[in-house]
């Protein structure tokens, strides 16, 4: 039977959520591979598979660290997970400590709205671009994301960020907004660390 790869996560936290969900839990040695049965055959996700992986991790990601997968990964059957968990053990296991206790934020500065514009496309890259510097001082790690495909969007970027500091992070961005009337800055999260997760899927 197919299985789909929602995300891997520490050893037996999780028996709770798998069974509620509908998931099941592959593990070898300490990691676990969330999965659930899918289709033999290859499928394009569509938004219901989208949100339903989204929510599998959210849940998971409440208990412990998760390194969610990208949305329509699937394995042949149960072997090739354990496969895959033992090939990449090492490096599945140093990414689940990296990720421990930390979440992700997403930070999008976008134009100001029309007729409030003041500066040009380069001078609100710019500003941008400096605020985005000094978000980096209260973060442990920065991905910058390609824009949104919505209109008005200058820059966007994605930062790992300690649990227990979401607070002040969150703080910071605001203070940026404040700073700076030229762009409208928009945070989103606390996320699971997905732009900060890049799996070997190989087995």
């Amino acid at each position: 039977m197919a299985l789909t790869l929602f995300g891997v996560v520490e050893y037996d936290v999780h028996a709770v959520q798998a069974v509620a969900l509908g998931t099941e839990l592959i593990t070898v040695r300490d990691l676990t591979a969330v999965c659930a049965p899918c289709a033999q055959r290859v499928t394009e996700p569509d938004e219901a598979a989208a949100m339903r992986h989204n929510d599998v991790v959210m849940i998971f990601a409440a208990r412990g660290p998760i390194l969610p997968a990208p949305v329509g990964v699937a394995f042949r059957n149960r072997e090739a997970v354990e496969r895959w968990l033992e090939l990449h053990y090492s490096a599945l296991a140093d990414a689940l400590s990296f990720v421990q206790n930390r979440v992700a934020a997403r930070v999008h500065v976008t134009r100001p709205v029309a007729g409030e514009e003041r500066e040009t496309s380069a001078d609100l890259v710019a500003i941008a671009s400096e605020s985005m510097r000094e978000l980096r001082t209260s973060a442990v790690a920065t991905v910058a994301l390609r824009p949104d495909q919505k209109p008005g969007v200058v820059q966007s970027a994605a930062f790992l960020v300690e649990a227990n500091a979401w607070p002040q992070f969150a703080a910071a961005v605001e203070a940026s907004g404040r700073q700076s009337t030229s762009v409208r800055f928009e945070l989103t999260g606390p996320w699971p660390p997905y732009d900060f997760v890049q799996m070997q899927l190989g087995t």
